[in-house]
């Protein structure tokens, strides 16, 4: 009886379901046909760090430390900047490979996201995303990396720079579509090098090329574009060859850390606060020069000439006459802001690409101001379309509670579909229409169960990330060891056993007073 994860990196049902439907994915659709699927939600937040951490573990970030790209130290003395470090795996808790190990079970650990330095386990571990290059030690063992290299000599954690950003610099698609390709396809002969010529129980396998390729081409994948739907087809037979591997009591999940969606208009959140008079800079200067830029932007828009711009200057780039410098666009804000002042501010940019803002508040925000903001918030509306852009706001409770509890209050926003949150200062209008369309996270991932023991042909209820890992340990028959944050999907198996699940789920706490009260009917609307 052995288990498989199978993930790929915001691969989302939108995309599927029609590729599926016109028969460009067999192995997806035997799944369908002869497993299990149900969405498998990331809220909180739906970003690849914070979401493949919990995926591992099974519980929120209060427990594991991974909200985000970066870990923020304290403000120890108010008016003090903050430092921001990257983070590059989870502070605490207990991953299912650790418990898998500990259960004396061999386990094969390939490419999860948030991984390095890589930990001893009863087998092997190769860091993913986040790692730092292939020149530093990303295996467990040490040796296995000369293995690795000489089993597969173009084996890649993740793709070059110039690659990932080759759209954005020089606004040419095939060197990333290419690399991705390149990669995926040594990934996959890495995995099955390791599931034929080592002992396993488990394997978990991250495939991240859905999320390179969905950021900057979502149009042309929603279009079912060629040259880019291969890459589908290819995570499709790598697919099949993991499910060639499987005995009959062997279970396969397939998951992606969060879903997508495409987003054209975006709005100014840090400028927003700034405008309520929560935010305060210490140097206005950079947001001045950035405010004449926007209004300029607005001229040409109004006149019906943004477009024109736009059309020159990626002819220009295409041709090599124009390049455009790449921006870190993960890079915290923590500079020119008036923390003596600042009651509100969101200082992560990795909201743009998941669709979110992380709002931190300080200690000394008053709560009914908190209750105004939120209601705020929620009555926005898109002057363009007429649609509102708030989906849900949770407050600091819904990361769990925990050692990791953050210090200060937060206000979590996720955004409506079609939209995303930009970080900027200087755009008095809040509001703006990209480009192109940009491809963002979005809530809704993808679950597959199949194999020994699971239901044929149904199609469950939504389930958490939490819930992979208990439920893992229940596909394998094996007890929980500790209170998770996620539940065991009994749903998906023929036989409902729960005698040897350890159930847990963090509680919050009760809440007292009238304005949390307040604020908690108005985020259940």
């Amino acid at each position: 009886m052995r288990s498989v994860i199978f993930g790929v990196d915001g691969l989302t049902f939108r995309i599927l379901d029609p590729l599926i439907e016109r028969g460009d994915l067999p192995n997806f659709r035997k799944l369908r046909e002869r497993g299990c699927e149900a969405t498998l939600e990331s809220r909180y937040p739906p970003l690849t760090p914070a979401a493949w951490t919990s995926l591992s573990t099974g519980l929120k970030p209060a427990k594991h430390g991974v909200y985000d790209f970066w870990e923020y130290e304290q403000q120890h003395t108010k008016g003090e900047s903050r430092v921001a470090h990257v983070q590059t795996r989870r502070k605490g808790g207990k991953a299912i490979w650790n418990i898998l190990s500990e259960y004396g079970k061999q386990v094969l650990v390939i490419n999860v996201p948030s991984t390095y330095p890589p930990e001893p386990v009863n087998g092997i571990m190769l860091s993913g995303y986040m790692t730092p290059g292939s020149e530093v030690d990303f295996t467990y063992p040490l040796a296995f990396k000369e293995e690795l290299y000489r089993a597969v000599p173009g084996y890649k954690i993740d793709l070059d720079h110039d690659d990932m950003f080759s759209i954005k610099l020089r606004g040419k698609d095939g060197p990333l579509i290419d690399s991705t390709l390149r990669m995926t396809e040594e990934r996959i002969k890495l995995t099955m090098y390791l599931m034929q010529e080592k002992p396993w129980d488990f394997c978990y396998v991250v495939f991240v090329g859905a999320d390179r390729l969905q950021h900057p081409l979502w149009d042309e994948i929603m279009a079912l574009d060629s040259r880019v739907i291969e890459y589908y087809r290819l995570i499709d037979h790598g697919l099949g060859l993991i499910l060639e591997q499987l005995e009959a009591d062997d279970t396969l999940f397939v998951v992606s850390d969060h879903g997508f969606q495409g987003a054209k208009r975006f709005f100014d959140i840090n400028e927003y606060l700034y405008s309520k008079g929560l935010l305060k800079l210490a140097n206005s200067e950079e947001r001045d020069k950035a405010r004449r830029f926007t209004d300029l932007k607005h001229t040409l828009e109004k006149y019906r000439l943004l477009a024109l711009v736009r059309k020159v200057k990626k002819a220009l780039k295409k041709t090599g006459v124009v390049t455009e410098a790449n921006v870190d666009v993960y890079k915290p804000v923590l500079t020119d802001v008036d923390w003596q002042q600042t009651r509100a501010y969101v200082p992560s940019f990795s909201g743009f690409g998941g669709g979110y803002a992380d709002i931190f508040l300080t200690d000394d925000l008053d709560a009914e101001r908190i209750v105004e903001l939120c209601a705020d918030l929620k009555q926005l509306v898109d002057p363009l379309t007429g649609k509102p852009l708030v989906e849900a706001i949770y407050t600091t409770e819904a990361f769990g509670s925990g050692p990791y509890a953050p210090a200060e209050p937060h206000l979590l926003v996720l955004a409506k579909d079609g939209f995303t949150f930009r970080m900027n200062f200087g755009n008095r209008h809040l509001w703006g229409t990209a480009s192109e369309t940009r491809g963002t996270h979005q809530k809704d991932g993808i679950l597959f169960a199949y194999g020994g023991g699971i239901k044929q042909g149904y199609h469950a209820p939504n389930a958490e990330i939490y819930d992979l890992v208990p439920t893992v340990l229940r596909s394998l028959d094996l007890p929980s060891p500790c209170a998770f944050d996620g539940r065991v999907l009994d749903e998906l198996f023929l036989e409902n056993k729960k005698e040897n699940q350890v159930a847990g789920v963090a509680s919050n706490g009760a809440e007292g007073g009238k304005v949390k009260l307040k604020l908690q009917k108005l985020l259940e609307k």
